[in-house]
């Protein structure tokens, strides 16, 4: 009998928590206000800061002027933005909600022009103005009340605790391989494109997005690598082509930038 109830409390809790992105036109499953985000973000980057060396000096001088240039002409440029460089050797950026950005040194390193950190720091940016991250959580959560509902439901009607777990852990593989991993592919390309936007708006040349693109696949090459429906990340040519087929908009976008 709870087997019923299972389904009308997700569909309850997913209609609930659904939003429309106002830049993308996506709906999103959202269980964290927007209100919250400043504050979990200043929470974790405390964190990473006290367990971290940062850059300081003209490297973050440098990933700071272009990230505030870009925040600036974003969707949100009322954001508590902050960007930071942590000096490890690690090919890396990401954000957190909020606007707090971080850059490691190596990938910093490797930015042969201020266009290709541009393109890494728009895409970053663009997570956090597409509240990509609070999203994330949001679903990591739900999927958590799923499978521990989905638990107890099984255990209940079998009496059998080992079949409860089994039916856990296929509930949390399958939540993995076709619910939060898709998912995750699907807002790398969406950050991909808001962010050659933003860049392209604050007057960095767009074509660096794809330039950067190669450079990563060029690095990747002979290296192997987990099949692609296990990854977490489109692969590099999926982001190439994509960028590629919109580029005469990001382009456009450019020039208006670089007559205003």
């Amino acid at each position: 009998m709870r087997f019923r109830f299972i389904a009308p409390i997700a569909a309850v809790l997913t209609i609930a928590c659904t939003e429309t992105n106002t830049i993308t036109g996506r709906d999103q499953f959202l269980m964290i206000p927007a209100s919250q985000d400043a504050a979990l973000g200043l929470e974790a980057m405390n964190e990473v800061k006290q367990s971290v060396k940062l850059v300081k000096g003209k490297p973050a001088e440098r990933v700071a002027r272009i990230g505030k240039r870009i925040a600036a002409l974003s969707d949100r440029p009322d954001m508590q933005w902050e960007f930071v460089v942590i000096d490890e050797d690690v090919l890396n950026a990401w954000a957190l909600p909020g606007g707090k950005v971080a850059v490691y040194k190596k990938m910093l390193d490797m930015m042969e022009s201020d266009d290709q950190l541009a393109a890494v720091l728009g895409h970053e940016i663009s997570h956090a103005v597409l509240r990509h991250g609070a999203e994330s959580l949001s679903r990591a959560q739900a999927q958590n009340m799923a499978i521990a509902g989905l638990g107890l439901a099984v255990g209940t009607y079998t009496k059998s605790g080992e079949t409860a777990q089994l039916a856990a852990t296929l509930a949390n593989v399958a939540a993995q391989g076709f619910v939060a991993l898709p998912h995750s592919r699907s807002m790398e390309l969406e950050a991909d494109d808001i962010g050659t936007r933003y860049m392209a708006r604050a007057g960095y040349d767009p074509r660096a997005a794809v330039t950067l693109w190669q450079k990563m696949q060029k690095m990747k090459e002979g290296s192997g690598g987990q099949p692609q429906w296990l990854s977490t990340h489109p692969t590099d040519q999926q982001r190439i082509d994509r960028l590629s087929a919109k580029m005469a908009d990001y382009l456009a976008e450019y020039q208006r930038a670089k007559k205003s």
